[in-house]
């Protein structure tokens, strides 16, 4: 599809480091539709191959990067497994000058510093895509084997090319491609990144209200009342006015500068003994797609939906507790992503039993008395950081909404007639409370 967008300008293949068309790169990129109607980006968007020993010598405004990126034209094509490639075809194409927003420019410098910092300090081979926010440094070559010289050490770091993440490129989509569906920005002008990022800005709001309760934040953020005795009935409504955004559904935190960042912010509540009863869900899988996944490519880079997720996504924990006389106070936040060893150590010992499990067919027990079903996924009993379990209180053994259909038949116990051996009630991966607890612990004192 690269091939073909350039043909439609006239542009013959080459490798210049001008842009395509003198004044605008040219590019194109794969969206999907989701199955809720939403228009997402398939992958990030890959721009031009980092060279280590320039990159070390040059400064954001002039660089190599800017030159070859400030403009770019993007063709949108319609990624469809379910057709022929060569009937899909280009949807949009619009005109992307990284200028006209000045906070996103911003942000991106700043992602250009971080990756310029490793290679100044001799560790461009530590480089990942969890650095930065919007603009990042994807591996690029074909395998583990890619390797070149950086200036300042003896180790060859993989070759990489600087990308836009996928979550970045889903919000264009979605925000200026497809639609209008702009979300409220947390930061409102670009001077305030001078100096300090998203998460030190977000940090700076919230310190003013720690250790205030929640009737104190009602009033002061001019928050309506409404009839309630639910203990953290206005955590998100509290988040969102603190941060200075107005969400469409009151349930949700959506900012703009999350979306792009893939910063995930979650409300955690805990009563007066420092218990939260509730796991964290991750995004729902598909039975089929996880039993052929493989956790990394051939370039090592994420591969797994879950591998991906966590590598991409950084968790905003915001943490509210009660006290012994029944008030709900703001202990504080704290930005957190997953560390690698925990990733590729632990979380992927689940993911791959997990996989196994579904390849060699789910066991399945049916129990009469109770009404209810049992598997052999990993429990929260079983580990102390993920477990699986249904992504929502309903539960499917037919085919319908709530089901998925299995790569291999169950293996049941007491199945009832009615029941299927080819569908399951819809699972995903969870974080055990347990571990969220211990991530946010010294907020609780």
């Amino acid at each position: 599809m690269g091939d073909i967008f350039e043909a439609w300008f006239g542009k013959p293949k080459d490798s210049a480091s001008k842009p395509d068309l003198g004044i605008a790169e040219l590019k194109a990129t794969p969206f999907k539709r989701l199955k809720n109607g939403k228009i997402s980006a398939k992958e990030r968007l890959v721009l031009n191959i980092i060279n280590y020993e320039k990159i070390d010598k040059e400064t954001f405004k002039s660089s190599h990067f800017l030159k070859k990126n400030r403009t770019l034209e993007i063709g949108f094509y319609e990624y469809n497994k379910d057709i022929p490639k060569k009937e899909w075809s280009f949807s949009k194409c619009i005109m992307y000058e990284m200028e006209n927003n000045p906070v996103d420019f911003k942000v991106i410098e700043q992602d250009w510093k971080i990756i310029q910092s490793y290679v100044k300090s001799g560790q461009a081979e530590n480089i990942n895509e969890g650095l930065t926010k919007y603009l990042a440094a994807c591996t690029k070559g074909k395998n583990k084997h890619s390797l070149r010289k950086q200036p300042h050490s003896n180790k060859k770091a993989m070759q990489r090319a600087f990308s836009f993440k996928s979550s970045y490129m889903t919000t264009l989509l979605r925000n200026y491609v497809f639609g209008n569906q702009k979300s409220d920005s947390i930061i409102k002008n670009p001077n305030e990144l001078n100096n300090r990022s998203i998460e030190e800005i977000v940090e700076s709001k919230f310190n003013p209200y720690k250790g205030k309760s929640i009737d104190y934040l009602i009033k002061k953020l001019g928050i309506p009342e409404k009839h309630s005795t639910r203990i953290g009935a206005y955590n998100v409504q509290i988040v969102n006015k603190i941060l200075g955004i107005n969400g469409n559904n009151i349930n949700e935190i959506n900012a703009n500068e999350f979306e792009k960042a893939s910063i995930i912010p979650k409300t955690i509540q805990f009563d007066y003994k420092n218990v939260n009863k509730e796991s964290m869900s991750l995004p729902p899988f598909k039975f089929k797609e996880l039993s052929k996944e493989d956790w990394e490519n051939e370039l090592g880079e994420p591969e797994a939906a879950l591998n991906v997720y966590l590598s991409e996504s950084e968790f905003l924990f915001i943490v509210f507790k009660s006290n012994k006389q029944g008030e709900n106070i703001l202990k504080g936040i704290k930005f957190f992503k997953i560390p690698t060893n925990q990733k590729d150590g632990k979380i992927k010992d689940v993911w791959k039993k997990t996989k196994d499990t579904i390849n060699e067919g789910v066991k399945l027990n049916y129990n009469f008395k109770t009404n209810k079903v049992t598997n052999n996924l990993t429990k929260a009993s079983n580990h102390d950081i993920i477990h699986v379990r249904p992504h929502s209180k309903y539960r499917s053994y037919t085919k319908n909404s709530y089901s998925d259909i299995l790569p291999v038949p169950a293996n049941w116990t007491n199945k009832p007639d009615n029941f299927s051996c080819k569908y399951m009630t819809k699972q995903s991966f969870w974080f055990n409370n347990s571990y969220i607890k211990d991530i946010v612990s010294d907020l609780l004192m």
